[in-house]
C-alpha cells in the first residue's frame, strides 16, 4: 500500500498521473495527516529544486532529521531535464526512509502503562486536516490551527488543547468526559459533534453545536465556572476580554461548519471578515485600500475554487477591484505569501 502511495506522490510531482490516480492520492491524503505532511515536504522540495541553480549532493541523514529535503538542479540545458527525472527516483527512495521516520517518531496509541506523552497535529495556512484521536474521536482541523493531545487518554477525562479552529465528532464515553481547552474557555462534552473557533489573534471564541450537549466553562486558579449549556443548533460567542457570552439559535449551520467539507462560506460578512477568511483559506495576505467596501456585506459559498475565480465572482457583485502580487523570494531563500490588494 505504502509503495503505491509514494509512487503516486512522485507521479504527481512529475505530472504523470491519470485523473483516477490523482483522485486516489487526494482521497488518501485527506485521511492520513502523516502522509499529507510528507507530501507537503515533497512539494516544497520540488518547488525549491526549480529555483536553485547550483548542483550539490543530498545529505540523506540530515534530511531525515529535519524532515525537509533539498535538491539543487542546473537550468538551461539537458542536464536539467535529466536531474528532474532523477529527482523523482530520489524522492521515491527518500519516501521509504521518511515514512519510517515519521511512523517511528510519532508515538503509538497502544501502551497505556507508559506515561502519557503529548503530540501535536497542525494544519498550516492554506490547508485542512482530518485525523482520529486515540479514543476514535474524529477531528477536522482548519487552516492555521493545531491540536495538542496525549498519546493515550488516561485518568478520568479526555483532555485536548486547541489553537485555531476544529470540528469534533466525539466518541461517546459517559464515564470519561471529553474536554477541549483554549486559552480562555473550556468546552466539556460527553459525546457530540461541534465546531470550535479560538484563534489566538481574536478576542472571541465561538462554539457551534450540531448534535449532543456541550458545557462552556471558564477556569481561574483551578476553579471552574459554568457559563452556559448549549443545545443543538446553538451558536455561542464568548468575548475573552469582557467575559460576556452571546448565544443564538441558527437555522443554517453551514456558515460555521461548511469549511470542514471544503466550503469557503461568506454569510453577511463585512469586508474585514472576507479578507481574513481568504487569507487563512488560501495562505495569502489581503490588504484593503478601498474604504467604500466597508459599506458592503458579502454572502457566497465556494467549493474548492481557485482564489482567482473567487475574486472574480466577488468583483462582479461589488465594487471590488483587485490586484494579485506573486510570492517573492526572500534573502533566506524562503518565499513570501502572495498578496491580494483590494482597490
Amino acid at each position: 500500500m505504502q509503495e503505491n502511495i509514494h509512487l503516486l506522490m512522485t507521479g504527481y510531482l512529475s505530472g504523470t498521473l491519470t485523473e483516477s490516480e490523482r483522485l486516489e492520492l487526494k482521497s488518501h491524503l485527506e485521511l492520513n495527516h502523516i502522509d499529507r505532511k510528507i507530501f507537503e515536504d515533497y512539494q516544497l522540495l520540488w518547488k525549491e529544486s526549480e529555483q536553485k541553480t547550483d548542483s550539490v549532493p543530498i545529505d540523506i541523514e540530515s534530511a531525515l532529521k529535519k524532515t525537509k529535503y533539498r535538491l539543487f538542479t542546473r537550468k538551461s540545458n539537458i542536464f536539467n531535464i535529466l536531474q528532474r527525472v532523477a529527482a523523482v527516483f530520489i524522492l521515491a527512495g527518500l519516501f521509504s526512509a521518511t515514512y519510517i521516520y515519521y511512523y517511528t517518531s510519532v508515538p503509538k496509541f497502544v501502551n497505556s502503562e507508559q506515561p502519557s506523552m503529548m503530540q501535536e497535529v497542525s494544519a498550516i495556512f492554506g490547508t485542512r486536516s482530518k485525523f482520529q484521536l486515540p479514543d476514535g474521536t474524529t477531528v477536522y482541523l482548519n487552516s492555521g490551527s493545531k491540536l495538542i493531545f496525549p498519546v493515550q487518554f488516561t485518568g478520568e477525562i479526555r483532555k485536548v488543547e486547541l489553537v485555531g479552529e476544529a470540528f469534533f465528532e466525539v466518541t461517546p464515553n459517559p464515564s470519561k468526559p471529553f474536554i477541549v481547552k483554549t486559552n480562555d474557555l473550556n468546552i466539556k462534552v460527553l459525546g457530540t459533534s461541534f465546531n470550535l473557533q479560538a484563534y489566538p489573534e481574536s478576542e472571541e471564541i465561538s462554539t457551534t453545536l450540531v448534535h449532543g450537549k456541550v458545557i462552556l466553562e471558564t477556569e481561574s486558579a483551578g476553579i471552574l465556572k459554568q457559563l452556559a449549556e448549549l443545545k443543538p443548533s446553538d451558536h455561542a460567542v464568548f468575548n475573552a476580554k469582557d467575559k460576556a457570552i452571546n448565544i443564538s439559535t441558527e437555522e443554517d449551520l453551514d456558515k460555521f461548519i461548511g469549511w470542514k467539507d471544503g466550503k469557503l462560506v461568506f454569510f453577511d460578512d463585512p469586508i474585514e471578515n472576507v479578507a481574513d477568511k481568504l487569507g487563512n483559506w488560501y495562505n495569502v495576505t489581503v490588504k484593503i485600500n478601498n474604504t467604500e467596501l466597508n459599506e458592503y456585506r458579502f454572502t457566497a459559498t465556494f467549493t474548492d475554487e481557485p482564489i482567482e475565480q473567487v475574486l472574480d465572482l466577488l468583483s462582479k457583485s461589488s465594487p471590488i477591484r483587485y490586484q494579485i502580487k506573486q510570492a517573492k523570494r526572500l534573502s533566506d531563500n524562503s518565499y513570501s505569501k502572495r498578496e491580494i490588494i483590494f482597490n
